[in-house]
């Protein structure tokens, strides 16, 4: 087994434009990396490869905060793959991610994946918190044959790299490039002619063909030398920028009262082999969407946690990880890996093996592949295992106390026990919400005797334990 460490990195060598901004005409600017640009949020940084394995570097220090807005409690997931004529997706592409988002229904409510880990963060309304639920469900898929629009060459300069499909195949004599506009542009044409529903629980995944590019404008500060920054607007794009992301916009002939929540998901296999890669050519199901997964599975979490910018990031400037989201914090870190090389997997999900990052746990200010007290956890490597805390923690026999618990399955029937110097009794059960959290209210046993003793709960989804103290009189 082995670990592959989140890296950030400083891409770019970008021909900058300027749209009314800073004088930077027909010089080349290196643009740093950050994960989110304006309303374009959780950008997947390429990473940098050598000798075939994924530069490692320790993932940035930072948390999440709250900031106020909802959040997804429970999701439901469309495809879109858009392969106008000309274009071609791998057989089996579509298939495989669409049974991964199916594997993810099927396992809803269980703690026994790293979507889990979100079901600590909540959206609150006055006195009023829910929480995310690990609740996803698939409403459908699309294959889109409609042409790509008009190439906007200022804004969207992708082609060219796109036609290249990674430099492992020749030029493709078909390539095109898309803006983020005319992307969302598609979407809402596919949902109209679909006739999805759109609310601010369901997300609209747009899968690309190979050898499209996309690109958004953005507009940022760079050092232009001895500590002079200048503001400049330049397209960013796949394929050199960003693996992926996901944002939200208003179309109000498809819903006048919900956002349209989506992720642009270029192909990610086109990039294998290069200096700054999406694909780190691990196959476990012996297909390019293998890689595409991983980066699907960032941008889900993070729409599930932040799906208009205004959830759960880290908006402390201090941070090296500010802006960054639950996905962008253990971005490239797999956690512990199985199989043989070439077709390594992380995750088992409904019978079926995933190569995909691990997610960001504020509970124990890392990615999850540990238990509470940091502690490996090899039976359970990869998601948040079962956790509880006492409020207080001390206290005489018959003194009140609460458990609280987190990271257990939807539904769980938790029994709770209290261990005192080789005499053990219960403190009463309770069952999961829909978040796999309880709430306890118990009391120290009469027979209780100074000094310290073990707080266990236990539930079909695993266990927790916590120390508990009885003070001498």
């Amino acid at each position: 087994m082995h670990r592959l460490l989140a890296v950030v990195v400083i891409v770019g060598a970008f021909a900058v434009a300027p749209l009314g901004t800073a004088s930077a005409t027909e010089t080349t600017t290196n643009i740093p990396f950050h994960a989110r640009i304006g309303k374009i949020l959780g950008m997947i940084p390429p990473v940098s490869t050598s000798n075939g394995t994924v530069a490692n570097s320790a993932p940035a220090s930072g948390s999440l905060y709250y900031n106020g807005g909802p959040v997804m409690t429970t999701n439901k997931v469309y495809t879109i793959y858009w392969q106008p004529f000309g274009y071609q997706f791998p057989r089996g592409y579509a298939t495989n991610i669409n049974q991964y988002f199916k594997d993810l229904q099927a396992t809803s409510g269980s703690n026994t994946n790293a979507y889990d880990v979100g079901t600590q963060y909540y959206q609150q309304s006055g006195s009023t918190r829910q929480y995310v639920q690990n609740h996803s469900t698939y409403g459908g898929t699309t294959l889109d044959t409609d042409p790509l629009p008009p190439l906007d060459p200022a804004n969207c300069p992708d082609s060219a790299v796109a036609a290249d499909n990674g430099g492992i195949s020749g030029v493709s004599p078909t390539s095109g490039c898309v803006t983020d506009q005319q992307l969302q542009q598609e979407i809402s044409t596919v949902v109209k002619r679909t006739g999805w529903k759109v609310s601010n629980q369901t997300e609209f995944f747009m899968f690309t063909a190979p050898n499209i590019g996309t690109c958004f404008p953005a507009t940022v500060g760079v050092d232009t030398g001895a500590g002079v920054e200048e503001t400049v607007t330049a397209p960013l794009c796949s394929f050199s920028y960003f693996c992926a992301y996901h944002s939200a916009y208003y179309d109000s002939t498809v819903n006048p009262n919900s956002q349209i929540i989506y992720s642009n998901m270029p192909y990610a296999a086109q990039t294998a082999g290069n200096p700054l890669t999406c694909d780190v050519q691990s196959y476990p199901n012996g297909n390019p969407s293998d890689p595409e997964i991983n980066v699907t599975s960032h941008e889900h979490n993070e729409s599930i946690t932040d799906p208009f910018g205004t959830g759960w990031w880290d908006s402390n400037p201090n941070d090296s990880a500010a802006g960054e989201e639950n996905g962008d914090m253990c971005a490239w870190d797999f956690g512990n890996t199985y199989g043989p090389t070439g077709s390594e997997y992380s995750q088992t999900i409904n019978g079926h093996h995933y190569l995909m990052q691990l997610e960001w746990n504020n509970y124990t200010n890392g990615c999850d592949g540990s238990d509470a007290n940091g502690n490996p956890v090899p039976s359970h490597p990869n998601y948040a295992t079962p956790a509880i805390s006492l409020t207080p923690g001390i206290g005489y026999a018959t003194a009140p106390f609460k458990i609280s618990g987190l990271f257990f399955g939807a539904g769980d029937t938790v029994a709770s026990t209290f261990t005192d110097a080789g005499t053990s009794g219960s403190l009463g059960s309770a069952t999961t919400s829909s978040s796999g959290r309880f709430s306890l209210m118990t009391e120290v046993p009469a027979w209780a005797t100074a000094g310290t003793a073990t707080v266990k709960s236990k539930g079909s989804s695993g266990t927790a334990k916590q120390a508990f103290t009885v003070p001498s009189k």
